[in-house]
């Protein structure tokens, strides 16, 4: 299965993505600069003629921007001064590194920017971030033909919405639908975010980290999740961490077929993690705990161990196979039981 996986311009993981190019189809990045937000927190910049040079490393591969804020300050949509200086931007990367495309969440801004700058974005492709959830052939293509009023190209790859991974009927559904009409997008798979299976708190999570990126609060997202969401939830029952829509290395093989290949996340965790979690993807195995590959959940890695190779040899049938009705079902609860290993006492009682 090919990679697309995050880049940050640190020697050793660019050496690193250099040596395994054969199995790499693109990158996607951030450049933590208010013209261009994306969906995350942002962290200290690496410094744009850094990623330059790290991009110009990697020849061959796909580029791709992240800008995909689920929502920005409706101001800026208006602003022809920030949009010229985002387009700016953009023509530096796409003449000085190679862009090949942006990805996006906010439809608003994609036409606002095309509107001020067509000729910018006509050099390069507009992929829905997997943020959009595009779940189906009916919402993928509201997505392409909104993408078709703009000036920007159409996109070559597409990520599946997490939930599918677990939903072999789902899946196949999209991949034959896109194969139908759009021969030319490639399909990946979202494989180690790790968070709630359809996560309940996920649009109010995406509008939070909009406001705090927008500057408009401040960021009290983790302390959300751990007093009222999701992280609670995980503590409380280790259980949904396993119902979790993540694809081991050791199954990845299994969607061969379906999907070209497996989006790898986690940017904001440095380039040590992405190199653990690159390697154990392209060697299609890992033996240590199965949280130190995954992004939402590794949060809780210094609390819970979940040993990859304790997993069964049938996990990936039987959750598949299942009807997500966890708290009826209890395979995911048992499971954890027996093999997950807590290591401190979990998180204290929420007091108001």
């Amino acid at each position: 299965m090919l990679l697309d996986v995050p880049f940050l311009p640190d020697n050793d993981y660019v050496a690193f993505l250099l040596e395994r190019s054969d199995r790499l189809a693109s990158v996607h990045f951030s450049l933590c600069d208010p013209r261009v937000s994306d969906a995350r927190q942002r962290t200290a910049p690496a410094g744009l003629d850094a990623i330059i040079t790290g991009l110009n490393r990697l020849p061959g591969v796909d580029k791709l921007l992240l800008m995909n804020s689920r929502f920005l300050h409706p101001e800026r949509y208006f602003d022809i001064k920030l949009l010229d200086e985002t387009a700016d931007l953009l023509d530096r990367l796409t003449d000085e590194a190679g862009l090949t495309g942006i990805v996006f969440a906010d439809a608003y801004f994609l036409q606002a920017l095309s509107d001020a700058r067509p000729e910018t974005c006509k050099r390069l492709a507009a992929v829905p971030s997997i943020n959009a959830m595009p779940d189906s052939p009916a919402r993928v293509f509201a997505l392409l033909d909104m993408i078709d009023q703009t000036a920007f190209r159409p996109p070559t790859r597409l990520v599946a919405d997490r939930a599918l991974n677990r939903d072999p009927d789902g899946l196949n559904s999209l991949a034959h639908g896109l194969r139908a009409r759009h021969k030319d997008i490639r399909l990946f798979l979202m494989a180690n975010e790790g968070c709630l299976y359809q996560c309940p708190y996920k649009p109010a999570h995406d509008a939070h980290v909009g406001l705090v990126v927008e500057g408009l609060c401040g960021d009290r997202t983790f302390a959300m999740n751990r007093d009222f969401g999701c992280v609670r939830r995980m503590i409380g029952e280790p259980g949904l961490m396993l119902a979790s829509p993540f694809i081991r290395p050791e199954d990845a093989w299994r969607y061969k077929g379906i999907a070209h290949g497996l989006k790898l996340c986690g940017r904001n965790r440095g380039a040590a993690f992405l190199l653990r979690a690159a390697d154990a993807y392209v060697q299609g195995r890992y033996d240590g705990n199965l949280l130190d590959l995954m992004d939402a959940m590794g949060d809780l890695a210094d609390r819970v161990r979940i040993p990859n190779r304790s997993l069964p040899a049938d996990f990936f049938e039987r959750v598949t196979a299942c009807d997500k009705a966890c708290r009826t079902c209890g395979l995911c609860a048992s499971l954890a039981e027996r093999i997950a290993e807590r290591v401190d006492p979990g998180l204290p009682a929420y007091r108001p």
